[in-house]
Parts: C-alpha cells; sequence; structure tokens
C-alpha cells in the first residue's frame, strides 16, 4: 500500500512512461535535495537534463549553498552517501475495510549517489536499500535494494548516446490490485532494466530514439493459514521501442510526435484455464512543449494507445492516450505541478476470484496536483492530492483510488535534515472480483544525514 502513496505522491509523472511491466518502487522523498540523475530517454513529457527545454529550477530544487550536500571529491567524481531513518506508522496494514490493524513501522534507507564531474561524457553510479521493519506482524517485513549505472556518451555539439541499467528487489503490499486478499506476506519481485537511447538537439529540428528491455521475477507467495502460492507465471520480459522527432517552431515552443512499439512476453500461464498474458501494444502521440520566460514549463501530448494479448478472450485494451506535466514557479517562493497521464497495466488473473476470468489487466488514468512553497530559506512544506481509475477489461471492475496528503522539511544544514509527512488514502473498488474497499492514515517522521 505504501509502494502506491509514495507513487501518489510522487506525482503522477512515472505513468508517463510507456508501462512494459509493473511500476518500480519509490525509494526517495519528492522534497529531498539529492544530485540530479540523467533523465531516462524513454519517458514521453520529460526531456533530459541535456535536452531542449529544461525543467528548470523549482523551490525544492533549487540551489541552497549554505546547505546543499557538498559530496566527496575524488578525482573527476564526487561521492554522495546518505541515509535516512523513518518512522511510520499505518492505521490499516492490511488494508481491510473493518477489523483494522495499526503498526509502528521503522525504515532504514542507506544509499550513495556517484556524480562524474567530466569536460564531456557523464558516468553516474547509485546504489541503496530500504530495509522495513513491523512492530508486530513482522511476516510484513521487507528488504528492498537498488542499483543503477547510467551515463551519456557526447558524439558532438547536438548528438549523444545515453544509456541505463537498473536492477533491484522490490515488493507489492497487501491491498495493491496484484495481491491476492488472503496474502500474507508482501509479493516480491526483482527488476532488471535497461535502456540506451540516441538523440539528435540544439538544432531546429532533432529527434530521439530509445530502446528499452526488462525482465520481472517473481517469489511465491505466503498464504493466511499457512502455504505458499507460485506466482511464477508473472515473470516476464518486456521490450519497448521509441522515436520522438520534434520540430522548434520559436525559441521556447517545440511540437513533437512520438511512436511506441512494445512487446510482453510472459513465461507461462498460471493455469486453471487461464491463458497466457503476452501481448504486444503501441502508442502514438502528438505533444508539445513550452517554455514560458522560464517561469512555466507545459507538456502536454494526446493520441491513441492499444495492447492487444495473444489470448483472443482478452482482445485488447486501448482509447485515448493522454499525458500532461505542467510545472508553475508562482512565485520565487511558491512552484505549483499538474500531472496526468494514461497507462495499461497487466493483472494477475488470480486476484480477480472468478471462475471464468476474462480480464488480462486494466487501463489506468491517473492525475495529481502538489504544491511546494519555502516557508522559511530552510524550511519547505508540501500539499498534494491525486486519483487514480483503474478500469478493467472484459470485466465490471473499477478501482478508484484518493490520495491528500501535507509535509514539511526544515534543512538544518548541509548534512542534516528533518521531515514529516502526512497521507490519507481512500480505495474503492466495485464491479466483478472487486476488493474491499478501505481508507488509511499513515503518518512519518524521517531524520536524514548526508555528505
Amino acid at each position: 500500500m505504501r509502494e502506491r502513496i509514495a507513487a501518489l505522491l510522487a506525482g503522477a509523472a512515472m505513468t508517463l512512461m510507456p508501462a512494459v511491466a509493473w511500476g518500480q518502487g519509490v525509494f526517495t522523498d519528492p522534497m529531498v535535495p539529492v544530485p540530479l540523475l540523467p533523465m531516462s530517454p524513454g519517458i514521453p513529457g520529460l526531456p533530459p537534463a541535456q535536452q531542449f527545454l529544461p525543467l528548470g529550477s523549482t523551490v525544492t530544487d533549487r540551489a541552497r549553498p549554505e546547505v546543499d550536500p557538498t559530496g566527496i571529491r575524488m578525482g573527476d567524481f564526487f561521492f554522495f552517501p546518505h541515509i535516512e531513518g523513518d518512522e511510520w506508522y499505518d492505521d490499516n496494514i492490511f488494508a481491510t475495510t473493518t477489523g483494522r490493524v495499526g503498526a509502528f513501522i521503522n525504515e532504514l534507507q542507506p544509499g550513495i549517489d556517484i556524480r562524474s564531474n567530466l569536460p564531456q561524457n557523464a558516468l553516474n553510479l547509485s546504489a541503496g536499500g530500504a530495509i522495513t521493519r513491523y512492530d508486530t506482524h513482522t511476516s510484513l517485513n521487507t528488504n528492498d535494494g537498488y542499483g543503477d549505472v547510467n551515463g551519456r556518451l557526447d558524439v558532438d555539439n547536438t548528438h549523444y548516446f545515453t544509456g541505463d541499467v537498473r536492477v533491484e528487489q522490490n515488493h507489492v503490499n497487501l491491498g495493491e490490485p496484484e495481491v491476492p486478499g488472503n496474502a500474507a506476506t508482501p509479493l516480491i519481485y526483482n527488476d532488471y532494466n535497461g535502456t540506451v537511447a540516441f538523440d539528435q538537439y540544439r538544432l531546429r529540428f532533432g529527434y530521439e530514439a530509445s530502446a528499452t528491455v526488462r525482465r520481472e521475477e517473481y517469489s511465491a507467495l505466503q498464504l493466511v493459514g499457512g502455504g505458499f502460492t507460485p506466482e511464477s507465471n508473472l515473470n516476464n520480459n518486456a521490450y519497448e521501442a521509441a522515436v520522438r522527432p520534434y520540430y522548434e517552431f520559436a525559441p521556447g515552443y517545440q511540437g513533437y510526435v512520438r511512436a511506441a512499439y512494445n512487446q510482453r512476453d510472459y513465461d507461462h500461464a498460471e493455469g486453471n484455464g487461464v491463458p497466457i498474458l503476452s501481448s504486444n501494444g503501441y502508442r502514438i502521440d502528438v505533444g508539445s512543449r513550452i517554455n514560458l520566460t522560464g517561469v512555466t514549463y507545459i507538456d502536454v501530448f494526446v493520441g491513441y494507445l492499444d495492447q492487444v494479448y495473444e489470448a483472443s478472450q482478452f482482445g485488447s485494451i486501448g482509447g485515448i492516450d493522454f499525458g500532461a506535466n505542467v510545472t508553475w514557479n508562482a512565485t520565487e517562493l511558491t512552484t505549483v505541478k499538474l500531472q496526468t497521464g494514461r497507462t495499461v497495466q497487466d493483472i494477475n488473473s488470480a486476484v480477480l476470484g472468478i471462475a471464468a476470468v476474462n480480464s488480462p489487466g486494466f487501463l489506468q488514468t491517473s492525475v495529481g496536483a502538489s504544491v511546494d512553497h519555502e516557508l522559511l530559506r530552510h524550511l519547505l512544506v508540501n500539499a498534494n492530492v491525486s486519483y487514480m481509475n483503474d478500469a478493467f477489461q472484459n470485466i465490471t471492475r473499477v478501482d478508484n483510488i484518493y490520495s491528500a496528503g501535507v509535509g514539511a522539511k526544515y534543512l538544518l544544514n548541509r548534512n542534516l535534515y528533518l521531515g514529516g509527512t502526512y497521507t490519507f488514502q481512500k480505495d474503492d473498488s466495485t464491479g466483478q472480483g472487486a476488493m474491499f474497499p478501505y481508507t488509511a492514515n499513515i503518518f512519518l517522521l524521517r531524520l536524514s544525514t548526508q555528505l
């Protein structure tokens, strides 16, 4: 459940990524002043740092020399080690309608970011983890971790390659659509992801071309009352290729077309007469990126997406594709962000609890808004709201997820900060195979140190 909340708090930007499988976890606070990574070239709506229309400085990421981490310099590289200690309280850890159970949760998140400082090209490495321990119901404990290597190879002043390789162990908590209602533990999986891209930029006409390969492997799930159920039917390889040509009509105004094709190959079906989930799909979009005097940044696109499943009874999931990412620096102290997007998500059909399962997944639509404000030089406050709609294929189930939260962060010095958040989440599920609706209140206190 906290993975969904973290994703919602981070905004719907991740939903703008053409989904080749289920989403990745979020290890960092949206307001944490960590060094920026090169932007993945496969995400429509979010240009790389070297690309036309930079994201610009917002109230949360602008430079604060007196408190920004300086790192440890070793030749052409800077090391930024950090560790976060979190204390959560979740009043509904089992995501139930009645008989709510609360628990305190301790989480330790160590990590390190290595950033190159080269006159040309770039090489960056990151590694970290999230060690979570419940004061009761220790079967919910998890050990997540990740490693990432990415870089940029400059060909000349207008062309460059980018690449990214990421490995992680993550989990899906109880209450998520992918986890059966009789699960006793989170669903653990390993994710292996690689992306390579080539860009032409700084010209009136430019383009981005990218290719992504992804592998997911799922562990067996422990059930209430004992026993395990295998989840290897969710193991899959996914591939995507995309191209985005653009034309700059005037400084700060860019129009583009983006086309992407993906293929999802599952190892095998889950049995019980349910066919394999393998599929292929595409999305074609027309969009625009606008930079209004360095204050407002707009990326908006619209088009069509379709995911066609090999099993004829599954059919296809498609519809109007759209997305937007708007950043408005209303004042020097306040930033407003609006984000929306759509993806097609596969589902573990076993969780639907229907004898004749005909649904391969759902079309997910999300929208989010957040306001960040610098109340004092070293005190940042945040408020956010989000909504997510999951419309399942071939059955009447519809999930509606609402989230709202507030947070604050105080930067004591360049090596230490304190933070706290409160989040309210409401999940409504109706129709065939629906989950029980629930609400949750989640409180977080954070102490972080960094160099």
